[in-house]
């Protein structure tokens, strides 16, 4: 290539960087000027999609954290003071009630019961001999043999030797009552955990619980709905109890073998959490629902319910509230308040704000802008 050609080349290449150059001001001159009064820019058309709401056959379920309660938890203390002599259980041991847990040193509250039984029949004797001589007072009193003053004075033997039999009798049965103790048993069907009074151990009525007996079958299992879901899903302690079953998971996540019924429902809203109180029984043969361990509880309707229901996208969350946009006139978005119900991975339900039929928008909903139309597409 000669000398001549590669500067014509050269200029061209400058010429045109040159152009490229002015026509880029140029715009940018444009773009900076305002645009002319009453010719604004336009809103602009977002691209939606809108469905029909539908309908389906569901039943419902909630899913809440639980806890496994025992309905007796029995701390079994020593009611008389004296040596433990016998331990007649072993621990972790499955015990009815009136199984003998302990056996404590009688010797001293057998004298005391039969102490008690001799003041007794003295007092029997001397109440005797008094009610006797009342009478025979009253009789010499009516023959107007014996003064009123000696009448009185047998009244008063009478009542003083029958108060005294009173508090004989008083005192035996507190001693028969004590001999009694002697012998620990348990006040309740359940498991037993450890002992703390091994024999040889001098125990009293302050030495505190000597082992805990735990009812096992059946047990409760405890959750909380919210507020809000037990009024408008389940209807109250009613609905919840007629309507839905109440099963469980235990920590493994297998499902227990075993449907529970509700046995009662708190008397307030735990203001904490803004919850009620749920207590279900569960039969408990196995001994797989232990006390004080954490399950999975799920509460589903007995029969399928239709329900008015929308894609998941449809629904927008606003705080408290729950809304899908429909599209008005002019393509204008309309906000509509809906009240959610229960929702699967796919659908979400409607209980009210919503008609089957009824056309909303479902894919797009997070390019709403209020008073901005939009454009909508049937799907």
């Amino acid at each position: 290539m000669n000398h001549s050609s590669l500067v014509t080349r050269h200029s061209s290449l400058v010429t045109a960087a040159a152009a490229a150059v002015a026509i880029a001001t140029a715009g940018a001159a444009a773009a900076q000027e305002p645009a002319p009064a009453g010719e604004g820019p336009k809103p602009s058309m977002f691209l939606v999609g809108v469905g029909k709401a539908g309908s389906v056959d569901h039943n419902p379920v909630r899913t809440f954290s639980g806890r496994v309660l025992s309905p007796e938890t029995v701390a079994v203390v020593a009611q008389v003071a004296g040596e433990v002599k016998e331990v007649c259980f072993e621990e972790g041991a499955l015990l009815k009630k009136g199984d003998v847990l302990y056996r404590i040193d009688p010797v001293k509250y057998e004298a005391a019961a039969a102490s008690a039984r001799a003041q007794v029949a003295q007092a029997e004797a001397s109440a005797d001999y008094a009610r006797k001589t009342f009478d025979r007072a009253t009789a010499l009193f009516e023959k107007k043999v014996a003064s009123a003053d000696d009448l009185d004075s047998a009244t008063s033997g009478k009542a003083a030797a029958e108060a005294a039999l009173d508090a004989a009798k008083a005192a035996l049965v507190a001693a028969e009552d004590n001999l009694a103790h002697c012998t620990v048993v348990a006040p309740v069907d359940g498991k037993v955990g450890l002992n703390a009074a091994t024999a040889g151990n001098y125990v009293t009525t302050a030495s505190g619980p000597l082992c805990t007996i735990v009812r096992q079958d059946p047990v409760r299992v405890a959750f909380a709905p919210g507020s809000r879901d037990y009024l408008s899903f389940f209807g109250g302690e009613k609905g919840l109890r007629e309507l839905f079953d109440v099963r469980v998971r235990l920590a493994d996540g297998s499902a227990y073998d075993g449907e529970g019924a509700v046995e009662f429902v708190g008397n307030a809203v735990n203001a904490a959490t803004d919850t009620m109180p749920v207590y279900a029984r569960f039969a408990n043969a196995d001994g797989l629902l232990v006390p004080g361990a954490t399950v999975k509880v799920e509460v589903k309707a007995k029969e399928a319910k239709r329900y008015v229901s929308l894609p998941l996208t449809a629904v927008v969350h606003d705080g408290d509230k729950d809304f899908v946009w429909m599209v008005g006139e002019n393509n204008m978005p309309v906000r509509r308040d809906v009240v959610t119900g229960p929702s699967t991975a796919t659908y979400q339900t409607i209980l009210s704000g919503l008609e089957e039929g009824e056309e909303v928008i479902v894919r797009g909903t997070h390019k709403v802008i209020p008073n901005v139309p939009v454009e909508p597409v049937a799907l």
